[in-house]
Formats: structure tokens, C-alpha cells, sequence
């Protein structure tokens, strides 16, 4: 797997295997997070610093949408606003589609889930994305997070388009 498709796929790893790690979390203290019991769809713009060994990123921003109990998506911009990754997340499967080299991963979400460590379930992604962190922690990794432009039930799509060109990854 070539270093940019490894970044695209380790943000959203870390991205949803921190969330659920057992590091200090800080919660927010704002109502925004009162339809976390009745809603259908989830949208906002995130930006993320992100700092690891030997890596940092600030002010990735980003998409997240989210359909309950159907699908996740996420599309980050890390470089001069242009879109570098797309993951889309569903009950199976796990997609990343990196727009720098052209590549993409599609594997099962239990075999991705086992490999990195994180829920093996939509449901419980979903749920620690909703969390009310603001910032997640897990031994050297720390991955800051801000939520903006929050949508409650406001239908969305999920596009992912891989070109006939682009090569396929593997785990």
C-alpha cells in the first residue's frame, strides 16, 4: 500500500479507533447533541488536527454524513482544500478511495475492523462518532476534532465514484 492511500486510510482509522479508545475525553457543553436518541440522518463539517509519531496534520477539514444504522461517510481535504480521501462505511464494507494517487481499498468492515483494532459494527462507529468529544486520545495519538454547520434529518447522499483507472488496494 503507497504512503498517501496508508495516510487517507490511517485518518479514518484514527479518526474512529480513537474515539473508542480509553484515553481522557472532554465533553462538550452545548444542547447541539440532543437528537442523539431519535435521529435518521447526521451531517456537519469537521476540521481535525491530528498529531502521531513522526506525523501532524492541522486543520484537515473535512465532511461527515451519516444515515442510522446504514452508512458513514467521510471526505477529507488536507491540502489546499482539495479533496485527498473519501471512506464510505456501510453494515459491510469498508471503502477508501484516495484522489492523490489515484488507488482505492475495498475490504470487509470486520477484516478492516480486526486489523486496526476498532468496533466491528456500523452502529458502534456511528455511536462514538456522536460522541461529545472534542478531543480523543490513545497513547501517542491525539486526534482534536470540531464539529461546524451540524444537520439533524436532513436527507443527504453518499457519493463515491471509483474510475476505471484507479488501482485497487489491498490490506
Amino acid at each position: 500500500m503507497n504512503k498517501r492511500t496508508w495516510i487517507g486510510l490511517s485518518l479514518t482509522v484514527m479518526l474512529l479507533w480513537l474515539g473508542t479508545s480509553c484515553g481522557s475525553k472532554k465533553q462538550l457543553s452545548t444542547p447541539m447533541w440532543s437528537h442523539l436518541s431519535d435521529y435518521e440522518w447526521f451531517t456537519a463539517k469537521i476540521q481535525m488536527d491530528i498529531s502521531a509519531p513522526n506525523m501532524e496534520m492541522r486543520d484537515v477539514g473535512g465532511q461527515l454524513r451519516m444515515r442510522r444504522d446504514s452508512t458513514i461517510w467521510i471526505s477529507a481535504s488536507a491540502m489546499m482544500g482539495m479533496e485527498s480521501f473519501r471512506t464510505l462505511i456501510t453494515q459491510d464494507s469498508v471503502i477508501v478511495v484516495n484522489r492523490m494517487d489515484k488507488t482505492y481499498l475495498a475490504e470487509p468492515l470486520a477484516e478492516v475492523a480486526s486489523r486496526f483494532q476498532w468496533p466491528a459494527t456500523l452502529q458502534e462507529n456511528q455511536a462514538m462518532l456522536l460522541g461529545e468529544f472534542v478531543e480523543l486520545r490513545f497513547g501517542p495519538y491525539i486526534a482534536k476534532i470540531r464539529y461546524s454547520d451540524i444537520q439533524w434529518d436532513v436527507p443527504t447522499t453518499f457519493p463515491i465514484k471509483i474510475n476505471k483507472s484507479y488501482e485497487r488496494m489491498k490490506l
